[in-house]
């Protein structure tokens, strides 16, 4: 009887499969119930460092797939590769590659730097504008002796620039220049963007004046990018790159 007994106790509180159409139920003794789902294999996602390798990859590999591939750009540093969804493994979206720029230097939405560390940057963290131009001059007085007057008007300073023993000139300086720090895949030109300057007797200050529309620019520098290097794979519409 006591054999029976836990016999009888241990089938009664295992759990119970129950398979309804397609899907796999497991009932504990308890009365909780819970889905069985299926394991999925897949590759992981692959990470790159460039454009370059994301073109050739979806060339060679990814475009050889029987459903359409799709490219976003969900940020000015990301680029994502991924393949429609697997309904039979429960809607499972594979996602091929994801391109990361992140040896970009990049630049602050508001920096302030000394007036040699803005000279510096002037020459390493840019593409050429005009106005790179004109900020390299007018550090280079600055920081050769002129000196920066506090009339600010809430729109320009001015600085007094001594030329010379004894000459001296009072000038304005441009409250918005506009600029092209490197901010995204550097395979692709930069966004130009406006930034307002503030000069202080020690440091000068960047500020973006754009509102952020120099990131929706960046994204669609790089969709162009990538519609050109893969023209034929667009056209025939195994790849659809999107924002």
């Amino acid at each position: 009887m006591l054999k029976e007994f836990i016999e009888h106790i241990q089938k009664t509180t295992q759990p119970l499969i129950q398979t309804i159409g397609n899907s796999t139920f497991v009932v504990t003794s308890d009365g909780d119930v819970g889905e069985i789902l299926p394991t999925i294999f897949h590759p992981d996602t692959l990470p790159l460092t460039s454009l370059d390798a994301l073109v050739k990859l979806v060339r060679t590999e990814a475009s050889e797939a029987d459903t359409p591939l799709y490219i976003t750009i969900p940020n000015h540093m990301t680029v994502r590769c991924f393949g429609q969804y697997d309904a039979g493994a429960r809607c499972f979206r594979q996602v091929y590659y994801e391109a990361a720029a992140t040896d970009v230097p990049g630049w602050e939405s508001k920096q302030e730097l000394g007036f040699e560390e803005a000279q510096i940057a002037m020459r390493t963290r840019f593409q050429e504008t005009i106005d790179i131009a004109y900020l390299q001059k007018l550090l280079s007085e600055i920081t050769t002796g002129a000196k920066v007057t506090l009339n600010d008007n809430g729109i320009a300073t001015s600085i007094v620039t001594q030329k010379g023993v004894a000459l001296q000139s009072n000038e304005s300086i441009k409250p918005i220049v506009s600029l092209r720090p490197y901010r995204t895949f550097q395979e692709v030109a930069q966004p130009e963007s406006p930034f307002l300057i503030r000069v202080n007797e020690r440091r000068i200050a960047f500020i973006e004046a754009d509102g952020g529309m120099w990131k929706l620019m960046a994204r669609e520098t790089v969709k162009a990018f990538l519609e050109d290097k893969l023209t034929q794979e667009v056209t025939e519409g195994s790849v659809i790159i999107a924002l």
